[in-house]
């Protein structure tokens, strides 16, 4: 196992070359993207997945992590930098990318996994709120959702639901019925693996025949976990983790193969060969997300109380002046006295003292409720 690069690290480039000159198939993006952020699941970071998906040549990238949107500020990040970084050092301009974010939705009624993608900064509002929701019901670690959450803050999201590996066929034709009944123009779109299962062919035919009873597009997918095959002995061990149980005894709780990587275009044109058109799919729904987490790189925190100070800095000043006398009833030390000064200065100039007030908050209100803090 010495070979296995630690979940923490995030290369600064490409882990292969850029790609040849394309063939000519139809582009392709990958939209079903877990990163380890999924906690004992996803066994790659964002830093390899981003850079990884570029060299592979795909047009795009969607992170889904498993009920949250723990991964996507770190793929923004690291592709942000690549961009600032590629033309340096290799003397042209980051080849053409578009990432998009948003969430795989777990549910706990048996309703299938579904993926989804806002398609402007209000639908990202509502997605965030779904999770809030989720994550309320439950104990820390625990998101539980239903069905009803989705359609209630169904609007301005783009939907791929996920089969799982046994398809139910009535079950997903009840998913699609219901997603239809909310709306006909509802952009909805059924996933479809091609994973060397032994049935890859036979379960492709029988999703298309769902996909057109349910009047939705089929779209291709990988259902990505690492960024590369070699990663996959990595995953079976966060498996075994997860699942309490050790690698000699996981049997079909471990993957069958290698397969869920990202893969080249024309790798998944060729897997795909027999419905090239779930190919197409995937540039039409990359199109539909038009959220960027650069929308969101101006919004300013939230107003909290200042207790009738000027601004937030001198309210957290006061309070840092009543806590300096608590810890030091004799009087504040020199040393101290420059440490804290230091403090507020850097607060003060990156304009924290917002955050800091709400801390405040929170531990006052846990401290009147006798919670430790």
């Amino acid at each position: 196992m010495s070979n296995i690069v630690p979940l923490t690290k995030t290369p600064k480039e490409p882990s292969v070359p850029l790609p040849p000159a394309p063939e000519l198939v139809s582009p392709y993006a990958e939209l079903a993207v877990t990163t380890h952020f999924s906690f004992l699941r996803g066994a790659s970071s964002p830093g390899e997945l981003v850079p990884q998906a570029i060299a592979l040549g795909l047009a795009g990238i969607g992170i889904a992590d498993r009920n949250s949107v723990a991964g996507v500020v770190r793929a923004y990040h690291d592709l942000e930098e690549m961009r600032e970084d590629f033309p340096v050092k290799h003397g042209v301009p980051l080849p053409a990318f578009k990432l998009v974010v948003g969430a795989r939705l777990v549910f706990a009624d048996g309703t299938p996994d579904i993926l989804a993608y806002p398609q402007n900064r209000k639908a990202w509002g509502r997605l965030t709120h779904l999770l809030t929701v989720g994550k309320s019901r439950g104990e820390k670690g625990e998101c539980i959702l239903y069905f009803d959450d989705l359609i209630e803050h169904i609007a301005g999201l783009n939907l791929i639901v996920m089969p799982p590996e046994r398809i139910e066929a009535d079950a997903l034709d009840a998913v699609l019925a219901r997603l239809r009944n909310v709306s006909y123009r509802l952009p909805v779109w059924l996933g479809a693996t091609a994973l060397y299962r032994g049935d890859d062919e036979r379960r492709l035919k029988r999703l298309a025949g769902i996909a057109e009873r349910g009047m939705v597009r089929l779209i291709a997918v990988n259902d990505v976990l690492y960024h590369a095959p070699e990663r996959r002995a990595l995953q079976d061990i966060v498996t075994c983790i997860r699942e309490h149980v050790t690698i000699d005894t996981a049997g079909r709780l471990l993957e069958a193969n290698a397969e869920r990587h990202l893969k080249s275009t024309q790798e998944m044109a060729r897997l795909f060969r027999r419905v090239p058109e779930a190919i197409d799919q995937t540039i039409r729904f990359l199109d539909r997300c038009n959220f960027s987490l650069g929308e969101l790189e101006g919004t300013e925190y939230p107003d909290e109380d200042r207790a009738g100070h000027a601004s937030p800095h001198e309210a957290l000043r006061v309070l840092v002046e009543e806590g300096a006398q608590r810890r030091y009833p004799n009087g504040v030390s020199a040393k101290v006295r420059y440490a804290l000064e230091r403090e507020l200065e850097l607060t003060g100039s990156l304009k924290y003292a917002k955050y800091f007030l709400t801390i405040h908050g929170i531990v006052a209100f846990a401290r009147s409720k006798g919670i430790l803090c």
